[in-house]
């Protein structure tokens, strides 16, 4: 019995000899930590830009999903009559414009060559006025010359006229007392026929005289005729003017109108930018709508489920929070002084808590700086009382061939890493 008491003494200091040695190798060996903890990266879904209630949620807590599922509903009626009402204003623009874009192209081809033939109107008015009032101002001037010529002839024809008459009846009257003296033989047939021939040539130069003095009176009237001329001449000038006056005014009526294809153009210009805007504004609406509707951003698991059907959300607040497994990876917490041992490329042995189970991997990466920085309440070692801490930095080693079932975020590990030499 005793025999057997000191056999099973001896094992048992054996076996504890043999776990303290296999201890020390181990940590000879390794940098060991149970500090550490499966980790993902989670990601938290919530509108991306428009709020309102929650009308379906398509998945559960836990549930897979893949990238691009839709993972919950918000109410789109408000948006949707926003964008009926928008599209209703868009197609009445449209509408407005087409319309305008008819006239002004119907002026822009009629209204340059009613103008241009105004214009043209205008000049040949222009010129027949001009012409009428030269015209008028020659006849004018001729009609007075030759009224004051007339008069000066007939005036001058007159007084011939009255010296050539004087002088008829003197010569009548001494042909008269002549012919008297001849016939009782007291003067000679010479000195009769003198008088006689004296006598005949004034009574010749009178009928002259009077000729002259009806062509005199003749070139009077002619010349008077002159002033139906003028007065016809102004008449028809007057009317030319008149008619000036009118084209002028079609003329200006005309450019007025010309000026209707600049104010169409500034309206056609306004339309289209205030449809360019509502249809910028609608499709605005369009991807408001089309963001009611949240698809899942990765391929995963639903880790957790914040809201329900008929709460109110808005950007910013999640209602699902997700994770890929391919981001998972497990953060270990280590020692300062350990710090030095440990390689970026290290490998690494896991054993996931969740599982039980041993995996290999490496370290890809290691923290900047400890986790106390990003303490929530800092440690105070200002007022002297400072005891020495030993910090712990985060390294993060990938796992291979880890079964789904076998992540959890969150969840505890062990962490063995091979010192680097």
């Amino acid at each position: 019995m005793k025999r057997a008491v000191a056999v099973l003494g001896a094992l048992a200091i054996l076996a504890i000899t043999a776990w303290f040695l296999y201890f020390l190798y181990e940590r000879y060996l390794y940098v060991i930590t149970d500090n550490a903890f499966q980790k993902a990266d989670i990601v938290n879904v919530s509108p991306e830009d428009v709020s309102g209630y929650i009308v379906k949620l398509y998945k559960q807590e836990f549930q897979p999903v893949k990238k691009g599922e839709p993972l919950f509903k918000i109410d789109d009626s408000t948006l949707k009559k926003e964008l009926s009402s928008l599209q209703f204003q868009i197609l009445s623009l449209k509408a407005k414009r087409r319309e305008l874009e008819t006239r002004f192209s119907r002026l822009k081809s009629q209204l340059p060559a009613a103008l241009q033939a105004a214009q043209f109107r205008l000049s040949a008015a222009e010129n027949e006025v001009s012409a009428l009032r030269e015209q008028l101002k020659e006849t004018e001037i001729a009609y007075r010359t030759s009224v004051s010529k007339a008069l000066a002839s007939l005036k001058a024809a007159r007084a011939a006229l009255e010296a050539a008459k004087v002088n008829a009846e003197r010569m009548e009257h001494r042909f008269n007392r002549y012919r008297k003296l001849y016939e009782k033989r007291i003067i000679s047939l010479q000195q009769f026929e003198d008088v006689k021939s004296a006598y005949f040539s004034s009574k010749a130069e009178y009928e002259r005289a009077l000729s002259a003095y009806s062509a005199a009176r003749e070139n009077l009237k002619e010349a008077q005729a002159l002033k139906f001329k003028v007065l016809a001449l102004k008449s028809k000038l007057a009317a030319a003017e008149k008619r000036l006056g009118e084209l002028k005014e079609g003329v200006v009526s005309a450019e007025a109108k010309l000026k209707q294809l600049e104010e169409l153009r500034h309206s056609i210009k306004s339309l289209s930018e205030r449809i360019k805007s509502l249809e910028e504004k609608e499709e605005k609406v369009k991807i408001l709508i089309s963001h009611t509707l949240v698809r899942s951003p990765v391929t995963g698991f639903i880790a957790k489920k914040w809201r329900e059907t008929g709460d109110f959300v808005s950007p910013g607040l999640t209602v699902y929070s997700l994770y890929n497994p391919e981001t998972f990876y497990v953060l270990a917490w280590i020692n300062e002084d350990k710090l030095p041992y440990v390689k970026a490329g290290s490998s690494a042995e896991v054993e996931l808590d969740v599982c039980g189970k041993t995996f290999e991997g490496k370290v890809y990466q290691i923290g900047k700086s400890a986790g106390s920085v990003f303490a929530l309440i800092p440690r105070d070692t200002s007022q002297g009382e400072y005891t020495k801490v030993t910090q712990r930095v985060p390294v993060k080693i990938k796992l291979r061939g880890v079964p789904l079932f076998c992540i959890k975020p969150g969840t505890n590990a062990v962490v063995k890493i091979r010192k680097a030499e």
